[in-house]
């Protein structure tokens, strides 16, 4: 019975004689309540609905009430005598309590009928919502649309895989079949589990028809798993693991790791070898590793396997297969499937994969001639930042965009040495920083990263022994301190993060210089760079802030009071102003006690500020505003302002200058170098984004260049048309000579640091070439 309807029994219960007044006032209103009474009598009758139960249950609390007038009329009777004393007001406001209470029972009465029709349709609105839910699932990619052991399928519902992914649900059945297969599909996209399964699977029908001969001491392997790297090998054990832990004996093996233990698993016998190249041919060569009885031969990552430092172990291992099968002989050796993946197929490889597949091999190709290689979660920022100042950005990065630190982060460097500096970064220590490449020893290699997994640390510093395949969960941020020099590489390590269906971001640092690299990644991966800048000071506090209140959050109430006494006094000492108490606070907690200097959006170059110049028309070069500069404001000299650059749209001028240089005023005015900015059809703003620019080339000058030359002219300092050899501004090549070339090695110079010939014809710059006069003459003597 329902709270509302056993409140109503009760109370019906207590003051029957009120029931009997309302019987009393009228023979209309005792008319309505026989009439209700047979109504509620029908809605019990006709208890077959869905609502049979509450129904029931009403008319059971209604039995307790008088049902016929025999038993109210003594009742009406012997109250109306006993209220023939009491006063017209007083029978007038017991009478308004009377109908206020029915009103209060007839709507709590329909209110309890609501309700439990509510919670019934709920229960088959949540019916409904779990099959919409489960018919969310395509039946293609559902676990029983396929021949899956019961062990596997619960082996995967535990691991929170409830569902294939389209590159596991497209190979399984070809794989199945016996064909040879070339599985192509974006990084983070499950394709480990997409060779893992039905290998597992295979061998698992293989079991159930001879049990005996998996059973055998020193049995060879059934399949032979090759992987480029360590850390990719161990991700492709632990796969395996996962799915047939305790049915069948595995081994992974790799350099760095002791071959006793790996020649005692081969004595035992072995299903399944996983292992880096170089391990397994020591093995073959040793006569440890036995490949005649091979099912699968599984290549993955299989473009870094055929590249050149991987190939003759790769193609050795793979005839040494097809050599130990032939004199084993067809009737007794098994058919061999080779099945290879990659996130990335250059055209090259089509050659080497015809010498070792068959020709009736299937391709699953999830990406085809998609442009974008990447996962489409990712979003793809680019800094411009000399690498001087990139090692004082990057905690700032991981602050900003890796959501405090509280995110795994993965930093990508070129050389080991450049790991080992950013790994003593005071900044990046904050995190929890490790360091990991080829020198690293292999089981520190292995605790750092499962150290990174379970999130001991938040921030990861690697060469590319972490770009391919590796499987680090949870990945936000990635980092790469300048652009790979090929497509390839950028694919895979901006794919450690944005995997399985998550977010993430990946942040390319570049030099003007580099910029030609990215955009080879934008024309080859489809990828589209936004162009960010350093993280402002603004952007640094919000995101310490926000780190802030989440542990102040955390704080257990009863540890308040330990402090009570130091926050009156702090409140008291910022004159009872709780916000500035606070913020102080907040100061201190964020470690930020003092202004943060300013930061180039250009360069993150610190004390520099970035300044957009706009035009109310479009200009052919930077020269227009450069020379507004000069005449107007001589307070600003060539080394406070660098790194000219037109918009895009050519209606702008973009550049650095030193903060203590431009000053804002009110009305959105500014003074630079002191004078108060009147250019005539040109406004100055202080952009908080970076502009869209002009591309620049490597013929159109260093970091610095700007239009035809700099503050000196043609071919002047800081400017020119130079390209990144060719010194500071001429026109030289990428074997221009030096400062200002023209030409290339043997070239004459144009214009060295200032005008087109100096204060004569010579200076820093005459015309005289490498076999030309000294410094300035335009001869062609000795130096």
């Amino acid at each position: 019975m329902s709270p509302a309807i056993e409140k109503k029994s009760k109370k019906k219960s207590k003051d029957e004689t009120e029931v009997a007044d309302v019987a009393a006032e009228s023979p209309a209103k005792e008319k309505k309540q026989k009439k209700k009474n047979k109504d509620d009598q029908v809605e019990v009758d006709e208890s077959e609905t869905p609502k049979k139960k509450s129904k029931k249950r009403k008319a059971e609390t209604e039995d307790e009430e008088p049902q016929n007038d025999d038993e109210v009329k003594p009742k009406k009777e012997k109250k109306a005598k006993a209220k023939t004393t009491e006063s017209d007001d007083e029978k007038e406001a017991k009478k308004k309590k009377r109908k206020v209470d029915e009103i209060k029972e007839e709507t709590t009465e329909r209110s309890d009928e609501v309700a439990e029709e509510d919670m019934q349709g709920d229960e088959n609105g949540d019916e409904e919502a779990g099959e919409e839910q489960k018919e969310e699932v395509p039946k293609e990619l559902q676990l029983s649309s396929y021949d899956l052991s019961k062990s596997t399928v619960d082996a995967l519902i535990n691991s929170n895989r409830p569902a294939l992914f389209p590159i596991q649900a497209a190979c399984f059945q070809k794989v199945m079949a016996g064909k040879d297969l070339l599985g192509r599909a974006r990084t983070g996209t499950g394709k480990t589990l997409a060779f893992t399964l039905p290998v597992v699977e295979t061998l698992k029908k293989e079991i159930a028809k001879n049990r005996a001969e998996f059973t055998k001491r020193g049995r060879p392997p059934f399949a032979l798993i090759m992987a480029p790297t360590r850390e990719l090998a161990n991700q492709v054990f632990r796969e395996f693991e996962t799915i047939a832990a305790g049915e069948l004996q595995m081994v992974c093996v790799y350099g760095g790791s002791p071959y006793e233990v790996q020649n005692r698993a081969f004595m035992n016998g072995v299903d399944v070898v996983v292992g880096t190249p170089g391990r397994l041919m020591d093995h073959v060569d040793r006569g440890t590793l036995k490949l005649h009885n091979l099912k699968f031969v599984v290549l993955d990552e299989c473009d870094q396997m055929l590249d050149i430092g991987f190939a003759e172990n790769m193609e050795k291992i793979l005839q040494d297969v097809a050599t130990q099968k032939e004199a084993q002989g067809t009737a007794k050796s098994r058919p061999l499937q080779t099945l290879l993946f990659s996130a990335t197929l250059p055209s090259w490889i089509d050659g080497v994969l015809k010498k070792y597949m068959k020709e009736d091999r299937e391709t699953v190709d999830l990406v085809g001639s998609q442009k974008l290689k990447t996962s489409e979660k990712v979003t793809h920022l680019c800094i411009p930042s000399k690498w001087q100042n990139r090692a004082d950005i990057l905690g700032d990065i991981v602050a900003v965009y890796g959501r405090g630190g509280s995110s795994r982060t993965i930093v990508f460097v070129e050389t080991k040495n450049e790991a080992n500096e950013l790994g003593l970064n005071e900044k990046l220590a904050a995190f929890g920083t490790q360091v990991l490449h080829g020198d690293v020893q292999q089981k520190t290699r292995e605790t750092a990263i499962q150290g990174f997994r379970d999130g001991k640390f938040r921030c990861l510093v690697t060469t590319n022994v972490c770009a391919r395949g590796v499987d680090i969960p949870e990945v936000d941020l990635v980092i790469n301190c300048e652009p790979p020099g090929d497509v390839e590489t950028y694919v895979h390590r901006s794919g450690r993060t944005g995997r399985a269906g998550k977010s993430g971001v990946c942040v390319t640092f570049y030099k003007q210089q580099q910029e030609y690299l990215l955009q080879n990644i934008t024309r080859k991966a489809g990828v589209q760079f936004k162009k960010a800048g350093a993280p402002q000071p603004k952007d640094i506090i919000k995101s310490r802030s926000l780190d802030s209140l989440e542990n102040l959050r955390a704080v257990h109430p009863g540890a308040l009071a330990y402090f009570s006494d130091a926050a009156e006094s702090i409140l008291a000492h910022y004159k009872n102003d709780p916000i500035t108490a606070l913020s102080a606070a907040l100061a201190v907690i964020c470690n930020t006690t003092k202004p943060l200097p300013p930061r180039s959006l250009l360069s993150a170059t610190e004390g520099f500020l970035t300044v957009l110049f706009q035009c109310n028309q479009k200009i052919r070069n930077v020269g227009f505003v450069k020379s507004i500069v000069q005449r107007s404001h001589p307070g600003i000299g060539w080394e406070d302002a660098l790194g000219w650059r037109l918009t895009k749209d050519e209606t702008g001028v973009v550049c650095d200058v030193k903060a203590d240089k431009i000053e804002e005023l009110e009305g959105g005015h500014f003074k630079l170098g002191g004078v108060v900015w009147n250019g005539k059809g040109v406004e100055i703003s202080l952009p908080t984004e970076v502009p869209e620019m002009m591309e620049s080339s490597n013929s159109g000058g260093g970091f610095q260049s700007g239009g035809r030359g700099g503050f000196g002219g043609r071919g002047g300092s800081y400017g020119g048309r130079g390209g990144s050899s060719g010194g500071y501004g001429g026109r030289g090549g990428s074997s221009g000579g030096s400062y200002s070339s023209r030409g290339g090695s043997s070239g004459g110079s144009r214009g060295g640091f200032g005008s087109r010939g100096g204060a004569s014809s010579g200076g820093f710059g005459g015309r005289g070439g490498s076999r030309g006069g000294g410094f300035g003459s335009r001869g062609r003597g000795a130096h």
